[in-house]
Parts: C-alpha cells; sequence; structure tokens
C-alpha cells in the first residue's frame, strides 16, 4: 500500500495546535533585556516586521516566532489569535500612556488586541504615574485588554547615578510605593502583576520598596483586598542578589499562589523588627 508523508496541513488539527502551541510557548521565567534604541517591539510585532529588525539573536524570538503567521493564509487564521496569546510584547514607557497605547496597537482589531495576554512595560519611574493617574483600572487604559501578566521594568534617568543618588533613590522608592499601591487596589482585567528590578536600584533600596508597597496595601485594607505576593527572596537557590529582583501581586481570586497581604506584613516585621508606620507607609507620594 503506497504512503504519502504528512505535511503540515494534511495532519489531524489537534496535532496542529500542538506544533503551535510549541512554537509560540512563551519562557516567562526569563527576564527581557530591553535595548532601548531598539523598536517598539509591540509595534513592530503587530506588524510582523521581518526578524532582521532586531538587535539581536534573542530579541529576534518573537518575530521569528510570529513570522510562522507569515507562511499561509490557512496557518495565520488557524494560529494568529493563539501566538498574540502566548507571546509577551514589550512596549516602552511612552506607551504608559493610553492614547499612546491606543495609537500603537491600531494594526489590530479588538479581537486580536483582546487576544494579548502577556505585556512587559519598560518605563521611567515618572511615566509610570499613568498607571494610577490615566488607567482608571484598566490595563493601559484599554478596555479590550485582559492580562494575564503585565511585568513592570521600572528604570531612571542617567544623572540618578551621579550626583544625591542615595537622596533620589529613597525618593523614587516612596514615588514607586505610592504608584503601585493606587495601581493595585483598582486595577482590573489582570491576574499578575510582575515588578522586576532589573539593576534600577541596588538591594537594600529595592528591600524598601517593596516593604513600603506592602505596608500601604496592608494599611488600606490589604489583609482583605485579596492581593497575594511572591518575592523572590523566598525563592530557592541563586544569590542573594539575584533571588530578591523581583515579586509578584497575584490580584485574580481564582489564584491560589502568593501569601495574603497581612501574612506578608507579618513576614517583613518578623525580618526587620520595624512595626509599619506613617514613615514607612505614608499615604502620600
Amino acid at each position: 500500500m503506497p504512503t504519502t508523508k504528512a505535511a503540515l496541513l494534511t495532519i489531524p488539527c489537534e496535532l496542529r495546535n500542538a506544533i503551535y502551541m510549541y512554537i509560540f510557548d512563551p519562557d516567562l521565567s526569563e527576564q527581557p533585556r530591553i535595548v532601548p534604541t531598539r523598536p517598539n517591539e509591540l509595534a513592530a510585532a503587530l506588524k510582523l516586521h521581518d526578524a532582521s529588525f532586531y538587535l539581536n539573536e534573542r530579541d529576534k524570538l518573537p518575530a521569528r516566532k510570529l513570522a510562522v503567521l507569515q507562511t499561509c493564509k490557512q496557518i495565520h487564521n488557524e494560529a494568529n489569535l493563539l501566538a498574540l496569546s502566548m507571546t509577551p510584547f514589550i512596549v516602552e514607557g511612552e506607551c504608559s500612556y493610553p492614547d499612546v497605547f491606543d495609537l500603537r496597537s491600531r494594526p489590530l482589531s479588538l479581537t486580536k488586541l483582546g487576544a494579548i495576554r502577556h505585556i512587559v512595560l519598560s518605563a521611567r519611574i515618572s511615566n509610570l504615574r499613568a498607571l494610577n493617574e490615566a488607567w482608571c483600572g484598566l490595563p493601559f487604559g484599554h478596555p479590550s485588554l485582559q492580562l494575564d501578566t503585565l511585568t513592570v521594568i521600572p528604570s531612571r534617568p542617567e544623572c540618578h547615578s551621579r550626583a544625591f543618588a542615595e537622596i533620589a533613590d529613597l525618593s523614587q522608592t516612596h514615588t514607586l510605593a505610592y504608584v503601585f499601591c493606587e495601581t493595585l487596589k483598582t486595577l482590573r482585567k489582570v491576574k499578575c502583576v510582575e515588578i522586576r528590578n532589573n539593576g534600577c536600584f541596588n538591594e537594600v533600596v529595592w528591600r524598601l520598596f517593596y516593604r513600603s508597597l506592602v505596608y500601604r496595601l496592608w494599611r488600606w485594607g490589604g489583609s482583605i483586598c485579596g492581593i497575594k505576593f511572591e518575592s523572590g527572596e523566598l525563592q530557592p537557590g541563586g544569590s542573594a542578589v539575584k533571588q530578591n529582583q523581583w515579586f509578584k501581586a497575584y490580584l485574580s481570586d481564582s489564584e491560589s499562589r502568593g501569601t495574603e497581604c497581612g501574612e506578608e506584613v507579618c513576614r517583613l516585621v518578623g525580618q526587620t523588627g520595624e512595626y509599619p508606620d506613617q514613615t514607612t507607609a505614608g499615604v502620600g507620594p
């Protein structure tokens, strides 16, 4: 009996879906390396630019994966929503403002934009104020977005690495703690918010920022708000510095991971012996 070679479009659709899942599966555990001179990845990926549009091999990977959708119309129709839902798109600071994000995302229909589940925002601390000042409780202020993960990587102006750096860092931690506290209190349509240090602060200042954020949420009523925390410093293995470079806040009521806000306060108090007061958890920026 003659046999014929199987091709992608001739095998059962269940097998094709398994292949698509394998192609687009992201490694969310790895920390994205943000290249400031790189073209905006959201705009580039949505327009399916060629992989050569990127500066290094690792940053070409999302574009290469999405380029599969250009193979033929059938593959595009079958896999485009899955690809968008599994690709972590990286956007830069100006996209934190709803009007800019809306402009950059217009190449997509509302259906395709709503399929996106993972966004990484790399922005200066001044731009992050938009999270609680302009978003109105929706990611990027866009009603069509419904994210599984929103990863935020704060950065500072270069001047902070010179004179008065320590004073500037302490001021920025209070600003960040206020911004994220106000954002997490009202944010909807996001399951998990992850904050990564990525060299913005030293370990001592980063701990101060995290402690101030947790204390603020606890004083607001965090023990009953449903927010749970997972901190990198609790993860086994690796150096202490690398462990303490991130934390996650789970906003979904169905999410079983993480520690309740009140329990996390107890853990932090047990570490420092310092009870949260208005000095460390004030209500102002």
